[in-house]
């Protein structure tokens, strides 16, 4: 026991020597100030089933419009545009189907995907769709809401 408190002490004399500098001045090293973490809020990349959800509820002319107005980069600006194409859409042929298909990209804050459209008896179409990254939420760009509305024949 006598041996592993003087093992201790002597640790300790030292630790305390190190400290102290030539004329007896307690010596420290700067302390390193730690950066605040600034990095940018990562957002999981949206599978093609969270995107098909997102344009779901704007094609859904009965959803609150708080509700639609949030999938959209201009909010409540773009809903005109995107309620006339959800109306038209709304009374499309029962064989009218569409889809978001991948891949899905990001590139920064822009996401593409692609919307993908068929009826029996014609050839499906394929659209390019992008949404922006805003507040946290991916929202389907303006630029998309206008290919939807010329697709349609509702224009933007």
């Amino acid at each position: 026991m006598i041996g592993t408190a003087r093992k201790t002490v002597s640790a300790l004399a030292i630790a305390a020597a190190t400290l102290v500098g030539t004329f007896g001045a307690v010596t420290t090293a700067p302390v390193a100030n730690a950066a605040p973490s600034i990095a940018p809020r990562q957002v999981a990349t949206p599978s093609t089933g969270e995107l098909r959800t997102k344009v779901a509820v704007l094609f859904n002319t009965g959803a609150s419009r708080s509700a639609r107005a949030a999938e959209l980069e201009t909010g409540e600006a773009g809903l005109p545009a995107f309620d006339r194409a959800a109306t038209l859409i709304a009374i499309a042929p029962p064989s009218w189907r569409w889809d978001i298909v991948g891949p899905v990209s990001v590139d920064g804050d822009l996401l593409n995907a692609k919307l993908f459209t068929s009826t029996d008896g014609y050839e499906p179409w394929t659209f390019d769709l992008s949404w922006k990254l805003i507040g946290g939420s991916w929202k389907l760009t303006q630029e998309s809401v206008c290919t939807i509305g010329n697709f349609v024949g509702a224009g933007c």
